[in-house]
């Protein structure tokens, strides 16, 4: 989880005959994609370069590893849930490369599953490093994942690996270039060579927002990768957004939301910086995580019920000129870390909804 982030339309003058022609054709091209590729799961999404054509975005969720969370959401919210979000243990390299509970929760449901995927295992005792990483000291364990994600029925999984490496509390934070690229290529060649691994898709996965530090610098390669993803919640620090003054109306309110979705969305590396990199890469954007943040109990740098992000969100994700591949709210209470549940803000619920459902 993130600790701290038109429309083009077909223009010209056809006769009659050849746009029937193209519309047919179109409409076969989008039954093959949409056609399951084996039986009781779905067929992953188009991941052709970024294209006019975008396709609807998925639908995903994440409520733990609970596939009863997960239909009651579905149920609550009128969505289609095709995709659910997951995060393995991850003290040591047994938790990483052998994520049973989450492997076996999840192999009787036609969800897609997208795991956060870390690169070094968190325990303090293990002595770990990128750079051991890049010269493919840990190979074994990511081949090892491979072959249970076979194994469990979840060839198709979509992997964060390294998911927001670029907030500094992360043990895979970068500060070598060479060693993130070095050793992120070292897993995804090791795990796409496992026999059955080959539909495997890989989501290069930065948190949104910030002024100074370069995500891209740590992009490797679009051989290496298969989305490029963003985290983005209603955070901000930008002046006059949050927290709110003490006295601070309904229209006092609205002016900081606004403020902040400026930031989230015009930032130096904000949600419009990241929309434009995909398209430059060719490849789809992902939203794996977002949401709403109630951090009353740390910071206040949360809006908290804020219907106007769930309203400026679902223009960004429906926008095709932003090709969101699919997207997954983070349904989820963190404790002391802040609150992102849609139960506990009812405006907010109530607009999701209404635009999702």
């Amino acid at each position: 989880m993130n600790s701290a982030p038109k429309t083009s339309n077909r223009r010209g003058f056809w006769p009659v005959a050849l746009s029937v022609a193209v519309l047919l054709a179109l409409g076969a091209t989008a039954y093959k994609i949409s056609k399951p590729s084996e039986p009781g799961r779905q067929a992953a999404p188009s991941e052709n370069a970024a294209s006019r054509y975008a396709p609807t975005p998925r639908a995903g969720v994440f409520r733990s590893t609970s596939p009863e969370d997960v239909q009651t959401f579905a149920d609550w919210s009128g969505q289609e849930i095709e995709y659910v979000i997951d995060f393995s243990l991850r003290s040591t390299w047994d938790e990483i490369a052998n994520p049973y509970d989450q492997l076996r929760a999840w192999q009787d449901h036609d969800y897609r599953i997208v795991y956060g995927l870390a690169m070094l295992p968190e325990a303090k005792h293990l002595k770990v490093s990128l750079a051991e990483g890049a010269e493919g000291k840990y190979n074994r364990y990511y081949r090892r994942l491979a072959q249970n994600l076979v194994e469990h029925s979840q060839q198709d999984a979509i992997l964060r690996l390294g998911w927001e490496f670029n907030l500094g509390n992360w043990r895979w934070h970068p500060a070598e270039r060479e060693d993130f690229i070095g050793y992120w290529r070292q897993i995804v060649t090791t795990m796409r060579a496992v026999p059955g691994g080959e539909n495997l898709r890989f989501d290069w996965n930065p948190s949104n927002g910030g002024k100074r530090y370069d995500s891209t610098r740590f992009y490797p390669g679009d051989d290496y990768v298969d989305y490029i993803g963003v985290d983005v919640y209603d955070i901000s620090w930008a002046n006059n957004t949050y927290p709110y003054p003490s006295e601070c109306p309904a229209d006092c309110r609205l002016e900081r939301q606004k403020a902040a979705w400026n930031d989230i969305y015009n930032s130096k590396f904000g949600l419009k910086f990241w929309s434009g990199f995909a398209a430059e890469r060719g490849k789809p954007l992902s939203l794996p995580e977002w949401g709403l943040w109630d951090r009353t109990v740390n910071d206040g740098h949360g809006g908290m019920d804020n219907p106007h992000f769930i309203e400026r969100m679902h223009e960004f994700i429906h926008d095709p000129v932003n090709n969101v591949a699919y997207q997954a709210y983070f349904e989820f209470d963190v404790g002391d870390n802040g609150n992102h549940l849609l139960s506990s803000m009812p405006e907010s619920a109530a607009v999701f909804r209404d635009l999702f459902g």
